[in-house]
């Protein structure tokens, strides 16, 4: 057979280690760059998506706690069951039927034992109370004309909505 000598300068070429060359190192740091990057974003998206959660699940809990504190409270005055608001000389802690709470706001909010709840100074709660009509539930009549209504909490951080809490009451007392 033939045999071909392999000159021992191409010998010692392939036999030698190669290293990385300038182009490889830029490209794979390329590479891994767009690869941070892209887990950056995530993480960010993560981050604002987890705030976002916290601030509706604050929201929906100060909510709660106006519904939670006008649950118990009389459809309408009973010295006074045509009178829509507050009657004259009432404040929070004495407000004893719901049309008291008609148009208010609360910033700082309260809890459902009236109290002022300080460690969320930038949060707001308002109140509406509408009357509405019995056989359509939908269509909102003059304030205290049916023995129905709908109130409404709306929450706000920053100016920023939040989301609102909405809930049906009815005068058991008129039949």
């Amino acid at each position: 057979m033939f045999s071909q000598s392999v000159p021992s300068d191409c010998r010692a070429r392939r036999l030698r280690p190669r290293a990385f060359t300038l182009i490889e190192a830029a490209l794979v740091t390329c590479i891994i760059g767009v690869g941070v990057l892209a887990m950056l974003q995530l993480l960010a998206a993560g981050t604002l998506s987890n705030a976002s959660g916290a601030e509706l699940t604050t929201g929906i809990n100060l909510a709660k706690n106006v519904r939670e504190m006008m649950f118990g409270l009389r459809f309408a005055d009973p010295t006074t069951p045509t009178h829509w608001g507050a009657e004259t000389g009432e404040d929070l802690a004495s407000y004893d039927d719901l049309d008291d709470f008609d148009g208010l706001a609360f910033s700082p909010p309260i809890d459902a034992r009236r109290r002022t709840l300080d460690d969320y100074a930038n949060w707001q709660q308002s109140i509406t109370v509408q009357t509405l009509d019995l056989d359509r539930l939908t269509t909102v009549v003059p304030d205290g004309s049916m023995p129905s209504a709908r109130a409404t909490v709306t929450i706000t951080h920053n100016g920023k909505y939040i989301c609102n809490l909405s809930w049906l009451a009815f005068d058991t007392a008129t039949d």
